[in-house]
């Protein structure tokens, strides 16, 4: 690769793929060591953190970059939508489920985010599924597809609601988390962002056919 091609590349994390020993996994896994015994006394405190340890040290786990910018009234704004939706869903349902009338029905939708981050994804998937009325179904995060099913959508103009309430609420996720979310919420910024994921995307595929075509050419991979 050279120096030009570096520069296209990006900037390189390995801090993505170093393995290294936190203090924090210890404890965390120490309470979970606790909360299994459903007790708590020296000789289980000193016993799980020995296990923590000992499974940390025997297989530890790769330290993965995050990307995150807290926004305090973002989060704010997130989690009192986030409360007030699950208020309003749920009674709806239960109105759903005493109500005469024939039994309500759903539909299956699949909605493509906005973001790629796995995290926010992650977040937004939860939330979603988290109100009353939505169960999601699968997570593509690479190709950013979120596939769920809505109760009492019998219309399209029900159907679009739904999509509209989800994408609302990754966007209240974007903008309480990401590092820059108009890259991804604002249309002019997001048709750039797309164009370089897109070339990104492009020389990947043509790194990978490259590397193809050198394993056809030598099988047994010799130099």
């Amino acid at each position: 690769m050279t120096a030009d091609d570096a520069k296209v590349a990006g900037p390189q994390m390995p801090a993505a793929g170093r393995r290294g020993f936190s203090w924090w996994s210890v404890l965390w896994l120490t309470l979970v060591w606790l909360l299994l015994w459903g007790a708590v006394d020296p000789v289980l405190l000193v016993g799980g953190f020995l296990v923590s340890v000992l499974v940390l040290v025997a297989f530890p786990l790769p330290r993965v970059p995050i990307k995150l910018r807290v926004r305090p009234w973002q989060v704010i704004v997130l989690v009192s939508r986030f409360l007030y939706d699950l208020v309003v869903a749920s009674a709806e349902v239960a109105w759903l489920a005493v109500r005469p009338g024939p039994v309500a029905r759903g539909v299956v939708l699949e909605l493509e985010l906005a973001g790629d981050d796995e995290l926010l994804q992650t977040i937004t998937a939860e939330m979603v599924a988290l109100v009353p009325g939505t169960v999601v179904i699968d997570l593509d995060s690479m190709q950013r597809i979120l596939t769920l099913h809505a109760l009492n959508v019998g219309t399209p103009k029900q159907a679009q609601g739904v999509r509209h309430r989800v994408l609302g609420q990754e966007a209240r996720v974007l903008r309480a988390f990401h590092p820059d979310p108009d890259s991804l919420l604002d249309p002019r910024r997001r048709r750039a962002t797309q164009e370089q994921r897109d070339a990104a995307r492009a020389r990947r595929d043509e790194d990978a056919l490259e590397a193809r075509r050198a394993a056809d050419h030598d099988p047994e991979g010799r130099p």
